[in-house]
């Protein structure tokens, strides 16, 4: 796989049939494979607080592109990740990010995409939220416009080497709660859902202009452990990341795309 993807992702909700696809930063994970779901855990209001104060990238007034139209829109926006907005430019992203973060321009480093022609700033930071694992954070600029059009964050391999599942699904659960209390669309909005490609969708919400964040855990198949008299032992699945991802526009990215018709 490539730094950013294009997946297709394909689920029922209701009688309706919806297909998304999206672009995401591909160094935590090179294969297709499948998640682990565990029941929620329930959380003081004051952890959903100081997730509340790391997670502004949705409900934020205002955008690089939007102006006054987000103030005007009723419910959350997304518009970027904490002070990184949609529509920046490279050297504005890489001023948020530096802020955000208190990183040194040696800690961030540029990652171009040869299929989609894309760039992005990818940094690894300790500590996101407290007590979380350590996270990488990507922050992709499109093909033609050279600007902002997402922010993904990943958590586990191969940020870390032996992730802990128990740690990536708990990070999930505070992150589903939190999105889930911020008001999206009930009709716009999906959780706890397994998709095609094995990834596990925790939680998925558009805004009034289709901005998108995902959280997905993201498992693998291990050995099991062997019974008594069992030949061999069938294989499990183990959660080894979780992706957050802040996407502008699902539909039609501003990615490197051939022109229909060339060949």
């Amino acid at each position: 796989m490539t730094a950013l993807q294009r997946i297709r992702a394909t689920e029922r909700t209701g009688r309706k049939k919806t297909t998304m696809r999206k672009t995401v930063e591909t160094a935590a994970a090179d294969r297709p494979v499948y998640a682990a779901w565990k029941r929620p855990v329930l959380l003081a209001a004051a952890c959903i607080a100081l997730i509340g104060a790391s997670f502004a990238g949705v409900g934020v007034e205002g955008s690089a592109q939007g102006g006054n139209v987000d103030r005007e829109m009723a419910g959350p926006q997304v518009t970027g990740f904490r002070s990184a907005r949609f529509g920046m430019s490279k050297s504005e992203t890489l001023k948020a990010m530096q802020e955000d973060f208190q990183l040194r321009r040696e800690d961030i480093r540029e990652q171009p995409n040869g299929e989609d022609r894309t760039s992005s700033l990818v940094a690894t930071v300790a500590d996101i939220f407290p007590d979380s694992e350590p996270a990488q954070v990507a922050y992709i600029h499109g093909y033609k416009q050279k600007k902002l059009i997402q922010i993904n964050i990943l958590w586990g391999l191969p940020v870390t080497e032996e992730p802990d599942p128990q740690a990536l699904v708990t990070t999930a659960n505070i992150l589903r709660k939190y999105f889930g209390q911020l008001g999206f669309d009930p009709g716009k909005t999906v959780m706890n859902t397994r998709v095609d490609d094995g990834a596990f969708i925790v939680f998925r919400a558009t805004d009034e202009r289709e901005r998108m964040v995902l959280l997905q855990l993201i498992s693998r198949k291990v050995p099991g452990e062997k019974e008594e008299g069992e030949e061999k032992p069938e294989p499990q699945d183990r959660v080894v990341s979780l992706w957050l991802s802040y996407i502008e526009n699902t539909g039609n990215p501003d990615i490197f795309q051939i022109e229909k018709g060339k060949f």
